[in-house]
């Protein structure tokens, strides 16, 4: 099995519990604060790395004690970090979020991130031609996502996890392998809101129109659709009491592309990475919420 790299942010989240969001001018007592690396991209280069996947993250974060701590947590996952890099002069990558039961509302400060620029990945060209897939978000500059997949095209697996949801040139999406979704960001690329499994498959259609290969679309606690390169699939939601949704999707989308790299069919990968989310989401934090390879696959 190949490498994995995973292209994308690192955040030190900050997190905080409350009963309730609060109200624009208010201010109310939270309690259970505590500080956990995450960011999307170090989220789902932890989650290829527990599955077992050879995983290198590549980004930036600040030369700052947040930045020291994120690049420590993710080599004590078992992540290289020999493509990581600590700016100077800048800060790290910041997440401030407010868990209220069992869901999550988040407010980024990217930072560091921003400086992942189409300049310094081309600098590590050879290197990303060279991996088994690349893992892409969009919590680094838009420009340098739309590099790596023209960089990529046809001859590397692009995994895209597009989130924070924005538009994406059509040109892009052709390039794009596997495209992972919630049903609210399916939203923006398809115009489909999504209601029923009938919705779903219908979005799920478009997206394969878009030049997308393995469009899934997952769908919180109603499941997930996708297809599987022969149909449409749809799956039910493990059932579990979510504690904290925070890298649920980050779970998923890593697991996913570890799978798919050891050799699973897609339907097994999405079984064990809906497995994965499920458990995930019974524990607070990101990172160390992720299960184990253990854990999924006995």
């Amino acid at each position: 099995m190949g490498n994995i790299i995973v292209l994308g942010s690192a955040n030190m989240d900050m997190v905080m519990r409350t009963s309730r969001i609060p109200e624009i001018g208010e201010t109310m007592q939270g309690e259970g604060f505590f500080l956990s690396p995450g960011g999307k991209g170090a989220n789902q280069a932890v989650a290829c790395a527990k599955m077992g996947a050879d995983t290198w993250f590549m980004g930036k974060v600040g030369d700052d004690l947040f930045g020291q701590s994120l690049l420590d947590g993710l080599s004590g996952y078992g992540v290289r970090t020999d493509y990581l890099t600590r700016e100077p002069n800048v800060t790290t990558g910041v997440a401030a979020i407010t868990v209220c039961n069992g869901n999550n509302s988040i407010i980024l400060d990217g930072a560091a991130n921003q400086r992942v620029t189409p300049d310094y990945i081309r600098g590590y060209k050879q290197q990303l031609l060279s991996a088994a897939a690349v893992m892409l978000q969009l919590e680094i500059p838009l420009e340098t996502v739309y590099e790596a997949v023209r960089m990529l095209k046809g001859n590397v697996p692009i995994f895209l996890n597009p989130a924070p949801a924005v538009p994406l040139d059509g040109e892009i999406l052709q390039g794009v392998d596997y495209f992972t979704p919630n049903e609210i960001e399916c939203r923006l690329y398809t115009n489909v809101e999504i209601r029923s499994t009938e919705d779903a498959f219908k979005a799920l259609n478009i997206l394969r129109d878009k030049g997308i290969r393995y469009p899934l679309i997952t769908l919180g606690e109603k499941g997930i659709v996708y297809f599987n390169g022969t149909e449409n699939v749809y799956k039910e939601a493990r059932k579990v009491a979510a504690v904290d949704t925070t890298a649920a999707g980050d779970t998923f989308s890593g697991t996913l592309a570890a799978m798919i790299i050891a050799g699973k069919s897609m339907d097994e990968a999405v079984d064990l990475a809906q497995k994965a989310s499920a458990i995930a989401v019974t524990r607070l934090g990101a990172q160390e919420a992720i299960p184990g390879a253990r854990e999924i696959l006995g």
